[in-house]
């Protein structure tokens, strides 16, 4: 009977705590599927919750639903590293102000403690923080209970979650939910932030996907206009070319008729030879503008063949010898015996060693020399063979070498304006350029310049045939 009556005095506390279990179970499934439903939401729609302001809303919405607690304040670690309000809701009967102001004690009392915080007031003490100021403002405002609990995230305190409220059994109530409540708002304000950092991003490329498709438009107009502009300057000069090559020939023929007589004075033969020099040089300067205008629009075409570079050396040599002889200059052409046949377009290959040549003998003082030297290159790898030209003379170093290849500016002519001889180097860069060449540029030590032509022994686009 004893036995039997000491089951029956316990089993209402059983059966009463076992409830309270249920209850509790069921309350925490039912936050856990709010929690897991505004996730959802996040994730698949973004636009309803976009700041972090707008998560603390909704985890807010979410307490004041379960327990309707009077007042929740929403706290987040700012740059500066100190925690700042991010998000309240108070009750309408409420002195939003004074609760601020609560908030703000227990935030402050988070950070510095690093630990939850509780201050219950005339009700049962579960864990009390003697803080005479909280005391003060909770008793000025007639509240009786509040909770702020830390949030960390890898180890740092990032937010805090505070609670306020006059009805004490509320807050004890809700102590478990306000908890597991706080590390899932982490969660979603991280989402947030990546979310707008996304978007933000995500504008920032179609900005700049709208400024490229503006500048490839305003480029196709500037390349058409280029291309128009090019187009009027090569007729133009081909029909300037023609216009004064016709009186030029007949200068140029009447001259040489003229030198051919041996009843001219010695004066009438200097000025015939002033003359005829004088529409050469006429003549070379529009060939050479020509050449340019050309190059520039890219219409070059390459005749190739086999020849003699050798041969091509000494060739264009001798073309420059009578103007070395009236420079007084010598030229030293001596290129290696050993040079096998090249296959590229020679009469172009002789157009850059002429212009390189009267280049070299314009800069040379009197009595010196210009040395012309040619050997092969070894191969490296799978690269057909190359030859090496070097050209080199006495004359005064450039200040900048390279500026030497740049085309003239007839726009803004200067006391240093480009010689012919130079335009001719511009020309002869272009030539190298589609021989499949290169160029550089060395000065010496005391002084001159030596200029070193790389060619290939075929041109690219005839070897890959």
């Amino acid at each position: 009977m004893n036995k039997h009556h000491a089951d029956n005095s316990i089993a209402p506390a059983d059966a009463s705590q076992s409830e309270s279990h249920k209850n509790r179970r069921e309350e925490f499934n039912a936050l856990t599927a709010e929690i897991v439903d505004l996730f959802y939401t996040q994730t698949y729609s973004p636009d309803s919750i976009q700041t972090a302001s707008g998560v603390c809303k909704a985890f807010s919405d979410i307490l004041l639903r379960h327990w309707e607690l009077c007042c929740i304040v929403i706290y987040l670690r700012d740059d500066d590293g100190r925690l700042h309000e991010s998000a309240i809701h108070t009750d309408e009967h409420l002195d939003e102000l004074k609760a601020r102001s609560i908030g703000m004690l227990l935030a402050a009392a988070v950070e510095q403690d690093k630990r939850e915080v509780q201050i219950w007031i005339n009700g049962k003490k579960e864990s009390t923080d003697e803080d005479p100021a909280l005391h003060r403002a909770l008793k000025e405002a007639k509240l009786y209970a509040c909770l702020a609990v830390p949030i960390y995230a890898r180890g740092e305190l990032v937010g805090a979650l505070a609670t306020i409220t006059r009805y004490p059994d509320r807050l004890r109530a809700a102590l478990h939910g306000v908890r597991f409540i706080a590390a899932p708002i982490v969660i979603a304000i991280g989402n947030a932030r990546r979310a707008t950092a996304m978007r933000e991003q995500h504008q920032r490329i179609e900005h700049l996907l709208e400024e490229l498709q503006e500048r490839t438009h305003a480029l196709e107009e500037a390349n058409r206009e280029l291309q128009r502009v090019a187009y009027y300057r090569s007729l133009f000069l081909a029909r300037m070319s023609h216009e004064l090559r016709t009186p030029l020939t007949s200068i140029l023929g009447f001259t040489e008729i003229l030198l051919d007589q041996e009843k001219l004075t010695d004066t009438q033969h200097r000025f015939c030879e002033k003359i005829q020099g004088s529409g050469q040089q006429l003549q070379t300067s529009l060939d050479q503008l020509v050449d340019l205008s050309r190059l520039e629009a890219g219409h070059t075409e390459l005749f190739v063949h086999e020849f003699s570079l050798r041969e091509a050396l000494r060739e264009s040599c001798a073309a420059v010898m009578r103007l070395a002889q009236k420079q007084q200059v010598k030229i030293d052409c001596a290129p290696a015996n050993d040079l096998p046949p090249i296959v590229s377009d020679e009469g172009k290959l002789r157009q850059v060693l002429y212009n390189f040549f009267a280049f070299a003998i314009s800069r040379s003082p009197e009595g010196e020399r210009v040395t012309v030297r040619a050997g092969n290159l070894a191969a490296q790898g799978d690269a057909a063979p190359r030859f090496q030209i070097t050209i080199e003379d006495k004359g005064e170093p450039l200040e900048d070498m390279t500026s030497l290849f740049e085309p003239i500016d007839l726009d803004a002519p200067s006391e240093h304006a480009m010689s012919m001889n130079e335009l001719g180097l511009v020309i002869a860069r272009r030539l190298i350029d589609a021989l499949g060449g290169r160029v550089s540029l060395e000065s010496t030590a005391a002084s001159g310049l030596k200029v070193l032509i790389e060619l290939p022994s075929t041109p690219p686009e005839i070897k890959n045939t």
